[in-house]
């Protein structure tokens, strides 16, 4: 299973610290996004709806309160659904 909420980290974190453009998830893994999966480079400093560049100029996932974890194999538990950044966001549906 890739480290980094779906995609694959590039190392693993030294005393909790990373390369310059990494962030040390709580896995100990050193990822592109401090939370959630990447969709990518910025282009010119803009991302798809959902994300926001980064300081590592990355498209990372905009954090919310809803987020529960990462899915796993695109399911999350009951009340969640998998979504932007493959994260388990509170569903909507009631």
């Amino acid at each position: 299973m890739p480290a980094c909420s779906g995609t694959v980290a590039v190392a693993g974190c030294i005393n909790n610290l990373c390369g310059q453009g990494y962030f040390c998830s709580p896995d100990n893994y050193c990822c592109r996004c401090s939370s959630g999966a990447t969709s990518g480079p910025c282009v010119n400093n803009l991302c798809p709806a959902g994300f926001a560049c980064n300081t590592n100029d990355f498209c990372c996932p905009i954090g919310t309160s809803a987020v529960l974890d990462v899915c796993v194999n695109g399911l999350c538990p009951t009340g969640y659904e998998c979504g932007i950044g493959n994260l388990c966001y509170q569903s909507n549906s009631g």
